[in-house]
């Protein structure tokens, strides 16, 4: 589900994970009337029309914007269908580390023992998550990301391009941080921050949160 830019590096990180197989993919997208192939795979329809479909061996909803999929991701688990877990074939994953339903690892990925993540979550291009580490529902840790060991990374947030996060280091639900920040302190749920150190910058607005991180909000010190 999702045929822009993550749908394509999921659909390489697929393909390269069967070698030699034939398999038979389909993209789903709601902008499917502006283009009718992604690297050479049909864009069927919008994804609604998925939801009607029930055989399919399995489902990957390719949508980079956390709160999004979150909502797609629910609406197929509602409809009972399998949410698949890719992992491109040149990471290092510790056998000890577990990896949800829906989640990906692309390229040059290393998740350590004991590490956790939850269910659709993103580990980009060159990213590492140290021992121990919980990477919780729907985050996104963007490309060149390094958590310390036994790091929280709350359900949803987003770790910009290049951030650091020290070991312990709690980030909050839904939170989001800056690109290249040095994050050496808790961060509370629903906030932006940047930096090195990374510092809260605000809270975010409600338009800003899904519909779950609307409802009994810290306010967070600016």
């Amino acid at each position: 589900m999702g045929a822009s830019g993550h749908g394509r590096a999921a659909l390489d990180c697929l393909r390269l994970s069967h070698p030699g197989e034939k398999l038979e993919i389909t993209f789903y997208d709601d902008r499917y009337e502006h283009f009718q192939l992604a690297d050479g795979v049909e864009v069927r329809g919008p994804i609604d029309e998925a939801l009607c479909k029930e055989d399919w061996d399995g489902v990957f909803v390719a949508i980079g914007d956390n709160a999004a999929r979150m909502r797609i991701a629910e609406r197929m688990t509602a409809q009972r269908l399998r949410l698949i877990k890719i992992v491109h074939p040149h990471t290092a994953v510790s056998p000890a580390a577990t990896i949800g339903d829906g989640s990906i690892a692309i390229a040059g990925v290393v998740i350590n023992t004991g590490a956790r993540l939850g269910r659709c979550v993103i580990v980009n291009t060159l990213s590492s998550v140290g021992h121990d580490c919980d990477v919780r529902d729907y985050a996104q840790l963007g490309p060149a990301v390094n958590l310390g060991g036994a790091a929280i990374i709350g359900r949803g947030a987003f770790l910009g391009i290049g951030t650091k996060v020290a070991p312990e280091v709690r980030i909050g639900a839904w939170s989001i941080v800056g690109a290249g920040s040095v994050v050496l302190d808790d961060i509370p749920d629903r906030t932006f921050c940047y930096g090195t150190p990374a510092r809260v910058v605000r809270s975010l607005r409600e338009d800003e949160l899904p519909n779950e991180g609307k409802a009994n909000q810290r306010v967070a010190s600016p």
